[in-house]
């Protein structure tokens, strides 16, 4: 999907929450216009202008943050706890102090300062990392620039998000430390719980001596950034393999630190016996670098081939594929455009349309819409998919809110059903407490506000938390595994997260994911995005053999996505309503895709292949992994180097034929079977094409002449994929 903070806060979290990124965070109002808005009058307070924040925060005392946000409120709540200092920032937070500190607080220019208030649109509420500083009092006279306070930062040690720390290797003894392997980490349930810190220059061996210096016998680094530290060994329930922990470090890029709520554990003293041969990456100290290891699956130029599809299991019970659809990305939709995604996507085997939905009230016009569009087409479903990222999920009236809309929609004809029962997901969820107190607490009851509205409801959320706990949690009837759609690593995706998911869930229902792609390219300035998940080894096709080889444990799958254009696997057209994604989507259709989606959602469904006709299909990546573009606007993605340089194509032949396939200068040629067929070409400069040949005589052609042209040396990066089809 696209692009994800758990709390959606642009100008960074806050300094005392635990909220950690996801890796992807959405962007749900593609033509939200942040503007600097009229300046309020409020008595006791005056405006003391724009100015910095950052990590540790110009005003740490005390912050909140709440989805009515206005000047008002943040001064009077500021005012309240004996502060007089407020700022304002991200649309939603607010800060409280009595002095600037940190070094912050330096007076910028109010277009700085361009977040309109989520709880006023006419005020302002600061931007990223900008505040909007109120200071109680009088204003003066003269009006001067704010002097910041020489208050140096602290470096937290407690298990909040701490702030932001620069650790160079130069301050930093030597500590040896022995690497125990790979383990699962969640945000309720920590696998080191001692102190913890943040850096931007984070290495393993950092990350070590820092927790040795606090007397911690147990350092792991997570999410590349951070590292944690603790007294206590791993449980060994939470051991996973190595290729969950494949995040580059902030410090150094040829090692890894940790992944998404995966945690490089490293021992420092008093260490286990044993250590796990499977697990065991070599030891690191502060003055070595252990590199990571990086798979390179290219083929040579002279191409490769993988022959066939296995035939598909039996299997009982209704299957269903749906397609993730970014509401966020709607703004300028009318029934008939939606009608038109609905007749593409049934055309290509999809059975509905999952509505990751937000907080923007336009949305739910739109909503609107695709359900009446559904309901006009007959067979199509639709069902929710509550992104509580943007939502927010903290009080009971987030969930009086989220059940109102479920409940307005659950006895409309295109509600999609699973057992008689309506269909309810989410984006995200680990962190919802509802006001409750805890998110079991918290999702329990809003299941109980669901019956109470008459919706007898099957919730299957995608939630990051610990998978042991699953088969207790019994607020959900199945759960969705988000990140089974990419292999996390530098090689090609296999089903082992499913079967983790699957065998924690027991007798409780599973949804698989599958995506064509991951790449999003957004600077510090904007979402700060820019890595790629590994999309090669036909990637959608690799992944729906898998799914149809699962068909007998999985009746429902969901498509990542069909219009999240910020992360690049959209299989749908092109629409105008991009989040700020054109520097990499323009130009780069993905339709030709859906071709592949069709052909293999009938063996998914119905057990059988539909009849073979001759048809290719062509994707690749518009320059190599390891160019050097002309004016960059971002840096290079993180996990570029876990790519290949080809051309991928997948095939479908009536009959047997000769197949060749040409990018640039490079061409190769099989004689190949009926069936399907998935072939590669090493990537070479200029256009690329194909052609099927049977008896003498071309049954199908493609050149991409005068649409697309592989290029040496682009202006920028852009690992998106190219897709066409003949």
């Amino acid at each position: 999907m696209f692009n994800r903070l758990l709390l959606l806060a642009v100008g960074g979290l806050l300094a005392s929450s635990s909220v950690e990124a996801h890796p992807h965070t959405h962007r749900h109002n593609a033509k939200e216009v942040e503007k600097r808005a009229t300046t309020p009058t409020i008595a006791g307070w005056y405006y003391a202008g724009c100015v910095t924040d950052g990590g540790a925060r110009a005003l740490p005392a005390k912050n909140k943050l709440d989805g009515k946000m206005t000047a008002e409120m943040c001064t009077s709540w500021c005012a309240s706890a004996g502060y007089t200092y407020a700022g304002l920032e991200a649309r939603n937070q607010c800060y409280c102090d009595n002095s600037l500190k940190n070094g912050l607080g330096v007076s910028v220019a109010e277009s700085d300062c361009n977040y309109v208030c989520d709880g006023n649109n006419s005020e302002a509420c600061g931007g990223y990392y900008r505040l909007n500083l109120w200071r109680a009092g009088v204003a003066p006279t003269s009006t001067k620039a704010i002097a910041p306070s020489t208050t140096p930062a602290k470096t937290s040690t407690t298990t909040s998000k701490p702030a932001t720390t620069s650790t160079t290797a130069a301050s930093v003894p030597t500590t040896a430390a022995t690497f125990l392997g790979c383990y699962s980490d969640s945000g309720s349930d920590r696998t080191l719980t001692g102190g913890s810190m943040e850096s931007y220059s984070l290495t393993p061996a950092t990350c070590s001596s820092y927790c040795s210096s606090k007397g911690f016998a147990y350092a792991g680094t997570s999410y590349g950034k951070q590292c944690w530290c603790g007294n206590s060994v791993p449980a060994a329930r939470k051991q996973s393999t190595v290729a969950s922990c494949s995040y580059a470090c902030t410090g150094d890029k040829s090692e890894t630190c940790g992944g998404f709520y995966y945690l490089d554990v490293y021992c420092l003293k008093n260490c286990p016996a044993t250590v796990s041969t499977s697990t065991v990456k070599a030891s690191t100290t502060s003055t070595t670098s252990s590199a990571a290891a990086t798979t390179s699956n290219s083929s040579p130029a002279a191409g490769s081939s993988v022959l066939g599809a296995a035939a598909p299991p039996a299997a009982t019970g209704t299957k269903a594929l749906y397609a993730h659809h970014m509401v966020g990305n709607t703004y300028s939709y009318t029934q008939a455009i939606w009608a038109d995604d609905i007749n593409q996507a049934k055309a290509a085997g999809i059975d509905g349309f999952a509505l990751n939905y937000g907080r923007d009230s336009w949305q739910v016009p739109r909503m609107n819409d695709a359900y009446a569009a559904a309901k006009a087409q007959g067979s199509f479903k639709l069902f929710l998919s509550m992104d509580v990222s943007s939502l927010g999920c903290s009080s009971a009236n987030d969930a009086v809110n989220m059940v109102n809309t479920i409940a307005s929609y659950a006895n409309n004809t295109a509600q999609a059903k699973y057992n008689g029962k309506t269909i309810v997901s989410t984006f995200a969820g680990e962190d919802c407490t509802f006001g409750q107190g805890s998110m079991n607490a918290g999702w329990t009851y809003f299941r109980t506000l669901l019956a109470n509205k008459g919706v007898s409801a099957y919730f299957v959320p995608a939630v990051f938390s610990d998978v042991s706990t699953f088969k207790g949690d019994t607020w959900m009837d199945a759960e969705f595994n988000w990140n089974g759609a990419w292999p996390m690593g530098s090689t090609a995706l296999d089903t082992s997260s499913d079967t983790t998911y699957m065998n924690a869930l027991g007798t409780k229902g599973y949804m698989a994911a599958v995506s064509p792609a991951f790449f999003t390219y957004y600077s510090p300035s904007s979402y700060n995005k820019d890595w790629i998940y590994r999309s090669d080894d036909w990637l959608l096709a690799r992944r729906m053999e898998q799914l149809i080889a699962m068909r007998n444990k999985v009746d429902l799958a969901e498509i990542i996505s069909w219009n999240d254009y910020g992360e690049s696997h959209y299989i749908g057209p092109i629409r105008a309503d991009q989040p700020n994604s054109q520097g990499w989507t323009n130009g780069m259709p993905h339709t030709a895709w859906l071709s592949v989606v069709s052909y293999y959602a009938q063996a998914f469904k119905s057990g059988s292949y539909p009849s073979a006709n001759d048809q290719m299909v062509f994707w690749t990546r518009p320059h190599p992994k390891a160019a050097n573009p002309t004016n960059p606007t971002v840096s290079r993605p993180t996990r570029a180097d876990a790519t290949d340089d080809l051309l991928y194509v997948w095939l479908v032949l009536k009959a047997p034929a000769t197949v060749t396939i040409t990018s640039g200068t490079n061409t190769a040629s099989w004689n190949l079977n009926a069936g399907v067929n998935k072939v590669s070409v090493k990537s070479g400069a200029g256009a690329i094409g194909g052609k099927i040949v049977r008896s003498g005589a071309t049954v199908k052609s493609y050149d991409s002449t005068g649409s697309f042209s592989y290029t040496l040396t682009p202006k920028d990066y852009n690992y998106n994929y190219f897709v066409a089809q003949a």
